[in-house]
């Protein structure tokens, strides 16, 4: 250890016997950011102070975190639940052994795998002026590059996922709520709809809005959305009664009496595409049609201030995780 990093460490235990908190996590902040290896409970030998400053860091971080999000206590009582859970103040298991959101869960918000578009305020009537713009769609889909399991965290390193890799194809409209180059380059009327789609809005987590082509035989496993807070839109372009989705243990199938499909992606869900074609989607965001408006807003405040936090303090929250 470094002289510096020992009289950090020496002025981080005076600022913790003071109750000075805020002083010492930043100071544990911008430890961290030195890339010291004194933080990283994977890195040499774990002695009783080195276990000590990890737990410290992780459990100021997380105090700190809970402060600055608390006004989510005062909207909803299932949005104060959904804090505690977060921060692991809580236990509340999911509603549905099949619902497991890998990053934001709302408890007690209710959710069922399918949903039918007339549910969602606006949607109906947005799909309907999207009528007549197929083709266009269609066409920037079928110029599809990126290779959207890149797009994933943590992907399970698996021959099936791997082989995904080429056959799973994208290109993004929007993206953490900004408008991505391919948005530019459509005509001006169907420029018109989208901007004026029912998205759910909480950057950088959604909305997204892509062309999704995935190539004939191709297969995407099961896996699980990030929240319950948001459904996802497939509006077909180019599909068959051999495309399926299931979710939550329920398929769908492409047919002429389905228009579109709306469902919950943090149940879980796979997709096949068994026909000799490309399959191709519009993927938009919507919100789960049980919350209430001030819940909205109050999910878009919670990720704009969480996704800041994140790039200090809350990258020590779970620093502690398997410490024991």
């Amino acid at each position: 250890m470094t002289p510096l990093y020992k009289s950090t460490l020496d002025e981080i235990e005076k600022m913790l016997s003071k109750g000075h908190f805020d002083q010492a996590l930043s100071l544990y902040v911008t430890l961290n950011s030195q890339n010291s290896d004194y933080l990283d409970p994977k890195s040499g030998e774990m002695t009783r102070p080195r276990f000590s400053h990890i737990k410290n860091a992780a459990n100021l971080a997380r105090r700190d975190g809970y402060t600055r999000l608390q006004f989510m206590e005062s909207v909803s009582p299932r949005l104060k639940k959904s804090l505690a859970l977060f921060f692991g103040l809580e236990f509340h298991p999911f509603q549905n052994k099949l619902q497991q959101p890998s990053f934001f869960y709302i408890p007690d918000l209710p959710s069922k795998p399918f949903y039918d578009a007339s549910e969602i305020d606006g949607l109906t009537d947005w799909i309907d002026k999207l009528q007549g713009h197929e083709d266009e769609l269609l066409n920037i889909g079928k110029r599809a590059e990126v290779k959207y399991v890149g797009e994933f965290d943590n992907v399970p390193a698996t021959e099936t996922w791997n082989k995904l890799r080429d056959e799973w194809l994208s290109t993004h409209l929007l993206k953490e709520g900004k408008r991505c180059k391919a948005m530019q380059d459509l005509s001006v009327p169907l420029s018109s709809v989208l901007d004026n789609a029912p998205l759910a809005f909480c950057p950088p987590h959604a909305p997204e809005m892509f062309l999704s082509v995935l190539k004939a035989g191709a297969y995407i496993p099961p896996h699980y959305g990030i929240s319950n807070c948001k459904l996802t839109v497939h509006i077909p372009l180019q599909v068959s009664e051999k495309a399926s989705l299931t979710v939550g243990g329920e398929t769908f199938h492409w047919c002429e009496s389905n228009k579109h499909l709306v469902f919950d992606d943090s149940f879980v869900h796979s997709a096949s595409n068994l026909s000799d074609k490309e399959r191709a989607v519009l993927i938009l965001d919507v919100w789960n049609p049980s919350l209430s408006l001030n819940e909205r807003q109050a999910i878009t405040q919670f990720m704009s201030i969480l996704s800041k936090w994140n790039e200090g303090a809350g990258k020590l929250m779970n620093l502690d995780r398997g410490l024991g």
